[in-house]
């Protein structure tokens, strides 16, 4: 047991299973998957190296039990060819010691996402759609009494898989407005046989059969958990309703624990704290757990913003929750367990939140990703770091996060590593980032290369701009160059007056700012609504244009929904269609993408250009035909993100 943190690493009897600590690697869409659903090699890595990392339990993300017409978007049980994959998790698991679980489901009425989705039937117990105006309202179609016997039989045959492939049991997911909950719900379910009613008891009719039906082909041995979803909404289920469930399945015997979350992923303003971005606190939402563990003694499992291990100590400890659920911070660092219990918590990758390359990627229809880890999701490929056979001096010029993960890997397989940065701290643009309102927590990425480069002795040298000739003065075997971008100015007729500014001066504050501020933003990503927050803080009136949809249009989902209501409530004009063609004096000549109608927009003090980066390629241009092993990185390669950058650099000191 850690002595540093007794609770989470003392173990717990759950079922007739003793998990060696109380962390739950909680299901999520990993999302890596066959087009018909089925689960990948990738997957199996991916929940290999969490297993190894030293998570208690894992459960694997959500899984259809009946064809909904919609398989890419979860995983899919309905015929036995899953079974030989469920026998490579629990191999992968069972090797480290782990019981791990499936999660099973049904999407119900919620079956929208997707450009098909009129193409398939939507079945829910009633023709009522959800009353929600940010997703389609569609109506679906009314289950007849035995096309619901169908479906609960499917959750047997689904289960029978499951125990063939040597699982430890099954999660059922109750919420999130999916089929359980339409059939909980008296906005939903206005059914009247045998599975409606006017009362919770009786509409509890379909769970109630399911996990008879589950722990009937489960046997006694493994695990049966039901995970619920407090909705957020009025028409659909809360906190207080699942208390009700969650006594009820107790008192029947057949469950062994249960978990409490939130959020109808479908339905942005709910959905977004679902997956809760770096604009919620660590361990915010502990009230769900320990609400529910008010009304039943079985086992409850918390989840949610909870980035460490004292606040997953803390929770523990204060009676909040008995296991703690991690998903997104074992996407940022699946050793998380081992690490807090060997007392080694300065080397955690702590999870910002960030919502880029986890939430993020699923979106784009991409296996799960992270930020600043670039293993994540290539667990097969590079989970192991072979150490070099020859060792090297290799110099990284370049602090940003491609330099900074360039150098780490360079050294950790043994190479003696020079880090040149001009700036007086590492990090690069991280360092810009976080002076944007409530991104703070994006210094951790910058705290975690530091105390790397500490650990791994790599001879950083701030504050020098090296050019080529002090780095051939270092006799380099390899150089890599990752010295990042330029701002990048479109060519816009006026863009080259004074009160003409990229958003990296005004974040830096070394130029003069009016009143009055027109951010222009071309790309849709972070920058453009960021910068503008900033300013608004600052007493300013801003507007951003754009000639996307909508300001944000490729931010990450959910945080792109925080910052746009944050935008909204400080009073910043968000103008889409609308492209720039002159910045004059005092005003901006626009149009509108779709009519080409011009217009103009007077009264302007100061333009910001919200437009990414340039290349600053010129010292890796000059050491090109003088140094023989030359890679070039991150923006100084190609302007992207942080993720591509740092995946770059861990790509490239994998081949030296």
């Amino acid at each position: 047991m850690s002595q540093a943190f007794p609770y989470l690493f003392s173990p717990l009897k759950v079922g007739r299973y003793t998990l060696k600590n109380r962390i739950m690697n909680t299901g999520h869409a990993a999302h890596f998957q066959t087009g018909d659903g089925l689960p990948t090699q990738r997957y199996v890595d991916y929940v290999k190296e969490r297993a190894k990392g030293g998570a208690g339990i894992i459960v694997i993300g959500h899984t259809v039990t009946h064809y909904d017409g919609e398989a890419a978007a979860s995983l899919a049980n309905y015929d036995d060819r899953i079974i030989s994959m469920y026998g490579k998790f629990s191999a992968a698991t069972h090797a480290h010691g782990v019981p791990i679980l499936n999660q099973l489901g049904h999407r119900g009425r919620r079956v929208t996402d997707g450009g098909g989705f009129l193409q398939r039937p939507i079945l829910a117990p009633s023709a009522v759609p959800a009353p929600d105006f940010s997703s389609p309202q569609l109506v679906p179609h009314a289950m007849s009494t035995a096309e619901v016997e169908e479906v609960v039989g499917s959750f047997g045959r689904a289960t029978r898989r499951i125990v063939k492939g040597e699982m430890d049991g099954v999660e059922i997911a109750v919420g999130i407005d999916f089929l359980f909950a339409n059939f909980l719900s008296p906005q939903a379910n206005r059914r009247s046989d045998r599975y409606g009613g006017g009362t919770l008891e009786e509409r509890m009719t379909f769970l109630n059969e399911v996990v008879a039906l589950v722990r009937a082909e489960l046997g006694a041995e493994r695990l049966l958990g039901v995970r619920f979803y407090d909705d957020l909404v009025d028409y659909s289920l809360g906190l207080e309703d699942y208390k009700k469930v969650a006594r009820l399945l107790e008192q029947d015997g057949k469950v062994d624990y249960f978990n409490m979350w939130q959020g109808i992923v479908p339905s942005p303003r709910s959905g977004r704290e679902h997956w809760p971005s770096h604009y919620y606190k660590p361990g915010q939402f502990a009230h769900l757990p320990a609400g529910l563990k008010q009304a039943v003694s079985l086992p409850v499992v918390g989840a949610g913003r909870i980035d460490s291990p004292a606040v997953a100590e803390r929770m523990l400890a204060d009676g909040k929750a008995d296991i703690i659920g991690l998903a997104r911070a074992l996407i940022a660092d699946p050793h998380w367990p081992n690490k807090a219990r060997e007392g080694r918590t300065a080397e955690i990758r702590t999870c910002i939140a960030c919502t880029q390359s986890c939430v993020g990627h699923f979106y784009l229809g991409m296996g799960v990703g992270c930020i600043y880890n670039p293993v994540t999701g290539r667990e097969g490929e590079w989970a192991e770091l072979p150490r070099a056979t020859t060792k090297k001096k290799v110099v990284v010029v370049g602090g940003g996060p491609a330099g900074l993960e360039a150098a780490r890997i360079a050294a950790e397989r043994g190479h003696r590593v020079v880090l040149f940065e001009q700036a007086r701290r590492l990090g690069g643009q991280v360092n810009l980032v976080i002076r944007t309102p409530a991104r703070e927590i994006f210094e951790e990425i910058i705290l975690f290369f530091e105390r790397q480069m500490a650990q791994l002795k790599v001879d950083v040298r701030l504050g020098r701009e090296a050019g080529p000739e002090e780095i051939l003065a270092e006799a380099p075997d390899a150089v890599i160059v990752a010295t990042g971008s330029t701002a990048f100015r479109p060519e816009l007729l006026g863009a080259d007056q004074r009160h003409v500014l990229t958003s990296r001066e005004v974040l830096q504050g070394n130029a003069p700012i009016g009143q009055r501020v027109l951010v222009i933003d071309t790309q849709g990503r972070p920058e453009a609504p960021t910068t503008a927050e900033f300013l608004v803080d600052l007493g300013k009136e801003v507007e951003i244009v754009t000639g996307l949809e909508y300001v944000g249009r490729h931010m990450p989902y959910p945080a792109a929904h925080n910052l746009i209501e944050r935008l909204m409530k400080k009073g910043v004009r968000l103008t889409p269609f609308t492209g720039v063609w002159e910045v004059q004096e005092t005003s901006v000549e626009v149009y509108n993408v779709v009519t080409w109608e011009p217009r103009t927009i007077g009264g302007v003090d100061t333009v910001v250009l919200a437009a990414g980066g340039m290349p600053n390629d010129s010292l890796y241009l000059a050491l090109q035909g003088k140094v023989a092993d030359l890679h070039a990185i991150g923006d100084c390669y190609q302007p992207r993100d942080i993720e591509v950058a740092v995946v770059d650099g861990h790509r490239v000191a994998r081949m030296i």
